[in-house]
């Protein structure tokens, strides 16, 4: 079954916005319950989750693409990251968009 480029870019795409909707939800929901950790702990908090989320959204968009590069299609490839980019920038503008519209 061959795969289409510009279809794996969307579902990388979608997928980071996803992830950071979770992560923004889970603020949203630390913050409403007033879970608030000593200074230093909350610093690690952060850099912790600063550094996962580094790891997650770097293996979503270029895990793919590096796998096809290792396997000698490279055009695949800059092509699926081309895609994924593209896509993101467009989730990006659709949602700078939709937040204009709500204020």
């Amino acid at each position: 079954m061959k795969k289409d480029p510009y279809l794996i870019g969307l579902y990388q795409a979608l997928g980071i916005v996803g992830y950071a909707f979770l992560i923004s939800n889970l603020f949203f929901v630390l913050e409403k319950i007033a879970v608030a950790p000593p200074n230093y702990l909350g610093f690690t908090l952060i850099l912790v989750l600063l550094v996962f989320s580094a790891a997650v959204t770097g293996s979503i968009v270029f895990g793919y693409p590096a796998y096809l590069a290792f396997n000698k299609k490279t055009k695949e490839a800059i092509s699926v990251l081309g895609f994924t980019l593209l896509y993101g920038l467009g989730l990006i503008g659709m949602i700078i968009v939709v937040l204009g519209l709500c204020i």
